[in-house]
């Protein structure tokens, strides 16, 4: 049963992250990580005390792959220089 659903823009070291938030009746929280690009649904789901570092995060619907860092709830695109 959820009681909060609602989307929120999250701002580190300048890119925005879309996120859609999720409380369940036990007040366990836990968050959608949306795509950078087409601001769609991914596979993955945050807990407040999920660490990722240079995660491959892939979007089922536009087929793109960026590289995440999310740490309580903070998430960071990292962005690679071309070579």
């Amino acid at each position: 049963m959820l009681q909060l659903n609602q989307s929120v823009f999250q701002k580190d070291n300048g890119c925005n992250v879309l996120c859609q938030i999720e409380m369940k009746q036990n007040k366990e929280i836990k968050k959608w990580v949306l795509c950078p690009v087409c601001n769609n649904k991914t596979r993955l789901k945050l807990r407040k005390n999920t660490m990722l570092k240079y995660f491959p995060l892939f979007c089922p619907k536009c087929r793109q792959e960026t590289l995440i860092n999310a740490e309580r709830w903070n998430i960071s695109i990292i962005k690679e220089p071309d070579a």
